[in-house]
Order: structure tokens, then C-alpha cells, then sequence
């Protein structure tokens, strides 16, 4: 395990640690606001509401594993206000999945990998549908790819308290000069659930 969080960490992160999934609080009302037209990417992929399981079923899933390894990148406020967080968002999508496959190829063949934000704008822009919720057809970047951690119901804001990692909401009428930086993070879930979680096979 010890090697995997320098795994996250040699991928940029600037912190990553261990946790049990019933640190991991999930609620339904954050999977609500996604599709209470707060979220433009709501229903576009096959990683976000309403594709993926509900909480309940979700927070009855995650303690079928062993542990999660949460990471986080801080970033600047500023960058966060500008299209530059999608960069960022891409990085968090491409950490987790890499968290993910390096755990499956230390033997926890069923590690999950879970992200910030919607895929759909991150690596699908360009397209005008998500090609994974066509019916026998596969997500373009299945590599890359992850299921959103709200869109699941994970109330991140809490976990980063817990951890210790100061975490500001930004909002469009954020101000640098206030709140100079915030972070955006990812996890991986490890261990050997009995039901096949990679992207794409979700609920869909």
C-alpha cells in the first residue's frame, strides 16, 4: 500500500493517503443537485448521474473493499476560475485511473478508480454524445476515464476535513485575493469486490 500512495505522489499529487471506505461519507443530496440543473454535464456520460449506482446502493458497495487511497492536487484559486481547472480535472481523472490499474497489477483485480467532474468535457468535448451509453458500444478513453465522485453522492468537503486538507467551494464570484488556494481530488478504491466496477460497466 505504502507503495502505491508514492505511486500517486511520482504521478504529482501533492498528497495522498490511506483511509477505510466507512471514512467515506455518501450522500444523496449531492447526487441531487447534479441533476437540479447545476451540473451541465448531468446524464451526458456514462460516469455521471443518472448512469452510475445511486448512493445507498454506492455507500453498501465501497465496503466491499479493502481500503481507499485519497489524493489531491492543490491548485490556485485563479486557475480554478479559468478553463485551465479542466487541466487540472484531467490530470485528477488520469491519476485515478493510473492509482487504479497500478493496484490491479499488484493483485487487487477489482480497484476502482473515482474523479472530480465529468468526463464528458474533459476528453469527449469534441463529440456530441458519450459513446459508452450506446448500447454495445465502449467509452473512447477507458484508460482515462472515471466515475465522478459527487456524482456518486461523495461529500469530498467532508472527507478533506477529516484528512486535514483545507478545501474551499469556488464559485464564479470567488476571489483569489480571499481564498488564494483550493485543491482537486481523486481516489481509488482497493480491493477485490465481487462485482466488475470498471468504467463503462457501471449501471449503465
Amino acid at each position: 500500500m505504502d507503495e502505491l500512495i508514492q505511486y500517486a505522489l511520482g504521478l504529482g499529487a501533492s498528497d495522498a493517503r490511506l483511509i477505510s471506505p466507512e471514512a467515506i461519507s455518501v450522500e444523496a443530496r449531492l447526487t441531487e443537485m447534479c441533476g437540479d440543473q447545476q451540473c451541465d454535464g448531468y446524464g451526458l456520460t456514462v460516469n455521471c448521474p443518472p448512469h452510475v449506482m445511486k448512493p445507498g446502493e454506492f455507500s453498501r458497495h465501497i465496503l466491499r473493499y479493502r481500503q481507499a487511497l485519497v489524493f489531491k492536487f492543490d491548485v490556485p484559486t485563479e486557475i480554478l476560475l479559468t478553463e485551465e481547472r479542466n487541466d487540472i480535472a484531467r490530470v485528477v481523472h488520469e491519476t485515478a485511473a493510473g492509482i487504479e490499474q497500478a493496484a490491479i497489477k499488484k493483485g487487487y483485480r477489482k480497484s476502482m478508480g473515482l474523479a472530480a467532474g465529468s468526463c464528458k468535457a474533459l476528453f469527449c468535448n469534441e463529440y456530441e454524445k458519450c459513446r459508452a451509453l450506446t448500447r454495445g458500444k465502449a467509452c473512447r478513453f477507458p484508460d482515462l476515464a472515471r466515475p465522478s465522485m459527487s456524482g456518486l453522492g461523495i461529500n469530498f468537503f467532508e472527507l478533506a476535513k477529516a484528512l486535514g486538507w483545507p478545501m474551499n467551494k469556488i464559485t464564479r464570484h470567488s476571489d483569489p485575493d480571499d481564498i488564494p488556494m483550493s485543491l482537486m481530488a481523486g481516489m481509488a478504491l482497493i480491493g477485490r469486490a465481487s462485482l466488475d466496477t470498471r468504467p463503462g460497466l457501471v449501471h449503465v
